[in-house]
This record gives C-alpha cells, structure tokens and sequence, in this order.
C-alpha cells in the first residue's frame, strides 16, 4: 500500500448548497499559479484537497475531522492517498466498505470537474487518487521558472530573529578542522533557516580574555616589531602561542627557558644533557619529572619547525622571570580597560582574526557581528547581570575558607533550583546531583561561564532564539549557561538551545595546540585542491576538452571546498567523522564532486541544446504554455519531480525547523538533510538521462533521417532546467557555488 508523507493544515469548507459554486472554483483554481513563499507541495495537496471535499462535504455534512491529502510513496500505486481509517473508526464503519462507496460517486464527480484529479481508486482504507500530470508538471515547473533561485523558500518562520553563534575559536590560533565543522554547520543552518523566512544573524563571539590570549598577547607584543610573519598571520600567532606556553609549562617545572635556547642552538646531544640534569635535580618528584619530559621535547619539535621565530622571541622572553604573572599583569590590565594593553590585545587579536576571517572567505562564510568578551565588562553588563544575580535565593557568594578551609569561588545553585522548580531529573531531564555553575573566582573575578551567561542575556535582547554551535564535550556547560537563564529570568526558557556535534576523527595523528599541531582548515583547503586538480586535468584531458588557466582555478577551488562542506554536513552533527580525502573527492560515490558533477551534465543537456538551435538543427525552445507536457511521459520524469522538487520546501523546513522541546532536552535540527536531499536526486537524474534512460536530445544519424522529436525535448528542456534551478538552490544552502561545467 502506499505510504503517507506530510500532511498539511485542514481546509474549513462551507455548506452542501456551495457545492456546485465551489467545484467550479476548485477547477478554476487547479491551473492558477502557485503562491511564491509558500510550499508548493502543500499548496498543491490543498487544491486536491479542494476538489474531493466538494464531493464528500455533501457526504458528510457535519464532519470537521476530513482525512487530507498526502502523497503517496509508491507511485506506482498512487500520485496522492487519504487514509479513512482513524474517520472511520471514530464512526465504527468499516473503513474498506467506506472507501469502496466513497469510490463510486467520487469518480463521476471527478470527471465531471475537470480538476488536477483525473482518477480515484479504493485500496483498503486509503483513497488513491491520481492526477493529470501534464498540468501538475507545468504548474511545478512555471513556479521553479518564477521563483529562480528563491524557488524552496517560504515564509514558515514569519521572521521570527535567530542569532546563531558558530566558529568563536580562540583569536590566537588558525582554525583547523574540528573549528570548520562549527563553522560548517552554523552557516548552512543560517542559510536554512533564511529560506524558511526567520531573519538570520551569524555572531563570532571573540573569547579574548583568559590565560590563553594573554600569554599571546606578551610575545606578540615583544617580538612584532622584530620579525616580519613568514606565515600566514593566524598562523603565525598560534606558533607563538604554543612557544610561549611551552616556555611557561617549562618555568612552572623549574627549567630555566634560557639555558633550554641555548642548549638546543648547540644541537640535540646538549639539549638532552641539560634535560637529564634537570630531572636528576628533580628526582623523586614524579609531576616535576613528567612535566620535565614532555616540555623538552615539546620545545624542541617546535623548534625544528619554527626557529626563525624562537630565536628571536627567546632574546625576550628568556628575560621573563615569570612568564605566568607577567601575562596576568597583561590580562588583568586589560580587563580595566587600561589604553596600553587595549592596544597590545586587540593588535593581537585582530591580526589573527583577519587570517581567520580569509579562511572563512576561502570557504564562503561571512558573520554578521563579531561580539568581543572583554566588552561585556567594559559597557557595565558583567556588573549589571551580577547585581540581578546576587539577588536570586541560589547565590552563594565567595569565601576564603569554606568548609573545607580552603578558598571557594561565588556558584549558581543548580541543584537546589532544580528541586525547587520540580523540573525533570533523570532520563530525559536533568541529571541528579547537579553540579554547580561556578561564576566568581575567590578574588571575585568573573569566570568564563559567567561571561558566557551575560553574553547569552545580550544576544537574548537582540533576538527571539539563540542557537549556539559547539562541540559535544560543551553539553554540560552550555546546558548550565541555560538552566542559570531560567533561574535569573523565566521568561528565558526554551530561548536558547545549543547545537550539539561530535568530533572529526584523523585517520593518522592528533591535533595539540600546545605543539603547535592542527589539521588546519588552510593546509586541508590545499591538500583538497591538490587532488582535485589532479582528478579534473584527467577528465579534461580524457574528454579532449581545453580550459582556461583561469576557469580551471575557478572550478577547482569550488570542487575543493564544496567538497569540504559536503564532507563536514553529509552525516548527522551527533556523528563522529572519519575524515578521508580519497572518499570525499571521489567522483563517482556520495560526495560534492559527484553531485556538482551530474549537475553540470544537466547544465550540459541544455548547453547543447542551444548549440543545436544556433546550428539550426533544432527548432527554438517555445514559451512553457506552448509546450505539451504530456510528453513529458517517462516514470523516472514524474518520479525525480514528485520526490524532489516538490518536497524541496518541506524538506527545508523539516531540517531547518523541527520541534523545540522542554530544556533540557534538544531541538533535532537536520543539518545532513540536503546533502542526503542532493545526493538523491542527482542520483535519479542519473538514472533518467543515462544509458538506459531517456534521450533528450536527437543523435546526428536521427537528425539525418528526419527527426519529428522536437515537441517532446522542448518539454524535456523546460524540465531539465528546473531540475538544475532544484539542484542549484540546494548547493547554494551548502554554501557552494553552483558550476556550468566541469
């Protein structure tokens, strides 16, 4: 039997006396355009909808609760179907007979309205009903053809505003590969949500306060005047972040950094001599030993790769006596809004946020707002959201000696507050004995998580949802930025959500800040071009084709990061992938290649098409209304339109929109659904101009002979172009650019 699909919204329909009045109007209406910013799917099942109920309203003139119409599956069974067994079952009729009588009149009704239904069947309790696809065809294919590029957008949302925080990696690092997942996900799923009519804002929230940029800031403020970059400037700034902590890490374990330089210049017999001296000054302490080891030769990898740099960095910070004080001077200035260290950071941070913003470009991602941490302190709202809080029944402020007679930071309740509320504790809800949200550090400095609750208030003043992207080990965290939401402001339940995804796995191994080691997006970008234009020369070559210099680049770095984000947003965010170059550049499996592939060969068919027309082989392609569509009489025809460019809206929606549950539970947003939605279709358009498929245009023998095919590839060529218009508007919520050629 045919499955269901989605239903839509019922039709309220007047009285039986409207009956005739209304079955002229639903024939009327069956050929009129479609609503642009509407779901062509559902408007169309409403018209169907329209033409039945003209017929069973008479029949059942009380009824509020009639079936709709769904589409059906298997359409070799059905074009559409109305289950009747629920209705009949509220009745206690039997729903075969039911649908058996309904049948009857139903049919002489139908042919008598001259509607899109041309005929219905009983098959058990569902209604089949089948459609005149020549019309459904041209209405479908005028409204891809009005629509363009905003064809598959809707005003679901009615505009409502999102802000949607992605990538927010550290501004003293190059983004790497686990950074391009974020970055992936947040910028397809604003470009999903945009198509369904919610007014989209992308926030970067620059984390550049902590331990970490203030160690960055001392030697790049030191060593910028010194050396010209020889990297990429975001580059640059996380080689000198993972020297400088190593220095640190070195300090905190006795070793003078100095002496390590200078040992390491002589060569690597003189700097595992110092080492050994070292651990035997350090003998008997197993931490001091451990760190000893590891730092060495930590240091020492960073050296073979960057000592240009380290040479001329250690001149100063070997003069440091200690490099952890110095960069909480530097930090904790700062924070005050002290002008001499505002300059040193945000020269800083801003260099490296100008690498990062041209690995975004690489990639085609562009924010809309870069929020700075140290400016919530800076405006008073760190100050402000304190005062609220210290006011709520859960707030334990800070001690030099709590029980335990040792110094406590200021902490949010959690646990007492979810007791108190009776929120749900347990499968489904919040886990027992919460932990708390630690805010203040016992100096009463505010901790990261407490930024990161204002920030949260902040970007809640500015929009109706928040959706922040990040990395599963941050469910907690950002589960308790929520919950301390709530507690401060009920009105703030269920106004932020997190978007949880898992890891990026490295076929061979691990990335380390520290060591200076990322699989970084850049060198990833490269290597993806690079077998790229390998794979492509091929092609062109085999196929005898000559390309530009030029245009070769243009496809080849569009090929490469599609192939990128086609990798990163093909699998659900809660799986973990395997990253595989070989895979995802293969041209012939599930991958952005593939899909860009068989998309340009659409492009192609029409391309040679128009060669035909300009050699006048072939007569000029007439205006839609003066095409037969019911040439258009191919299975695989009717079956890539019924299961791809009409659901295209809905399947926006489903992925862009689901459900927005009870905290702590999380929204499924279905961010693989395209690429799932692309790979298919170009699949099935495969299938249908292949081989064994249809034969859109005429051979030269057939042109010869005489050919007499124009009437149905006129009607072809209208449906390949809205198969490609179906296929770029995809790609384009991906991120990438759709080709003409490859």
């Amino acid at each position: 039997r045919p499955h269901l699909h989605r239903a839509h919204s019922p039709i309220v329909l007047g009285s039986r006396v409207q009956a005739k009045e209304l079955d002229r109007v639903s024939s009327k209406m069956a050929d009129q355009d479609f609503t642009a910013g509407e779901d062509v799917l559902d408007q169309l099942m409403k018209r169907l909808d329209a033409e039945i109920e003209v017929f069973i309203k008479a029949k059942e003139p009380d009824a509020n609760d009639l079936p709709r119409v769904t589409r059906s599956r298997d359409l070799k069974k059905a074009d559409f179907t109305v289950q009747w067994a629920a209705f009949a079952a509220k009745r206690k009729m039997n729903p075969v007979a039911y649908v058996s009588e309904l049948v009857e009149g139903l049919q002489t009704h139908v042919d008598q309205a001259k509607g899109l239904i041309t005929k219905v069947q009983g098959v058990g309790p569902y209604l089949n009903l089948f459609v005149d696809r020549a019309r459904v065809f041209r209405l479908v294919i005028r409204a891809v053809s009005a629509q363009g590029d905003k064809f598959g957008h809707t005003k679901a949302a009615g505009g409502k505003r999102v802000i949607i925080e992605h990538t927010s990696s550290n501004p003293n690092a190059p983004l790497h590969i686990g950074n391009l997942r974020n970055v992936m996900i947040g910028a397809h799923l604003a470009k999903m949500q945009a198509a369904c009519g919610f007014e989209v804002k992308q926030a970067f929230y620059v984390n550049d306060l902590g331990a970490q940029i203030g160690l960055t800031a001392l030697a790049y403020s030191r060593v910028y005047a010194k050396i010209q970059p020889y990297l990429k400037i975001d580059h640059w700034i996380g080689a000198m972040y993972a020297v400088m902590n190593t220095c640190q890490e070195l300090q905190q374990v006795g070793v003078d950094v100095g002496s390590v330089e200078d040992a390491c210049a002589k060569g690597k017999e003189a700097a595992d001599a110092l080492m050994q001296e070292y651990l035997k000054g350090a003998a008997g302490d197993e931490k001091k030993t451990k760190g000893i080891t590891e730092y060495f030769d930590i240091y020492q990898d960073l050296r073979e790769r960057f000592e240009k740099m380290m040479v001329v960095m250690l001149e100063d910070v070997r003069k440091i006596e200690n490099i952890k004080v110095e960069a909480g001077k530097l930090n904790l200035a700062y924070e005050c809004q002290e002008a001499w260290a505002v300059k040193i950071f945000r020269k800083m941070v801003c260099d490296c946020l100008t690498g990062v913003q041209t690995t975004l470009s690489t990639y085609g991602v562009q924010h809309d707002q870069f929020d700075f941490e140290s400016e919530l302190g800076w405006e008073g709202s760190n100050n402000k959201v304190l005062e609220i809080m210290k006011n709520s029944d859960y707030y334990v402020p800070q001690t030099q000696c709590n029980d335990k007679g040792v110094p406590q930071g200021a902490y949010l309740d959690m646990d007492g507050f979810i007791r108190d509320q009776g929120l749900k504790v347990g499968k489904g809800g919040y886990q027992k004995d919460y932990p708390p949200l630690y805010v203040l550090r016992p100096d009463g400095s505010t901790l990261y998580t407490y930024r990161d609750i204002v920030y949260s208030f902040k970007k809640a003043s500015q929009s109706d949802l928040i959706l922040n992207i990040i990395c599963s080990e941050q469910d907690l965290a950002q589960q308790k930025v929520s919950l301390g939401m709530m507690m401060m402001n009920p009105e703030m339940k269920g106004r932020q959500y997190h978007l949880s995804y898992d890891l990026v796995k490295l076929t061979t191994g691990k990335m380390s800040g520290r060591r200076g080691r990322y699989l970084l997006a850049d060198d990833l970008y490269d290597d993806l071009k690079m077998v790229i234009r390998e794979k492509m020369s091929k092609k062109f070559k085999d196929k005898g084709e000559d390309i530009s210099p030029e245009l070769f680049d243009e496809v080849t770095h569009e090929v490469s990061t599609a192939a990128m984000k086609y990798a990163l947003l093909s699998v659900s965010c809660q799986t973990q992938i395997n990253f595989d170059i070989a895979k995802i550049t293969d041209f012939e499996d599930a991958s952005a290649p593939f899909i860009l592939y068989n998309s340009t060969r659409v492009a192609s068919v029409v391309r040679k098409f128009n060669d035909k027309v300009e050699k006048g082989q072939v007569p000029v392609l007439p205006p839609l209304d003066s095409v037969d569509c019911a040439l258009l009489d191919d299975g695989k025809e009717w079956e890539i339109l019924m299961e791809f460019v009409l659901p295209f809206a809905s399947m926006i929606v489903d992925g862009a929109m689901p459900k927005l549950p009870e905290p702590p539970a999380l929204p499924s947003y279905g961010t693989h659904k395209v690429c799932d939605f692309l790979n298919g279709m170009v699949r099935g358009l495969s299938a249908y101009y292949g081989p064994a498929g249809v034969r859109i245009l005429p051979t030269d023998s057939q042109l010869e002979e005489g050919w007499n095919g124009a009437a149905a590839t006129h009607a072809r060529i209208h449906l390949c172009k809205a198969f490609k218009q179906v296929i770029d508007n995809g790609l384009r919520l991906l991120m990438i650019e759709p080709l003409e050629r490859m």
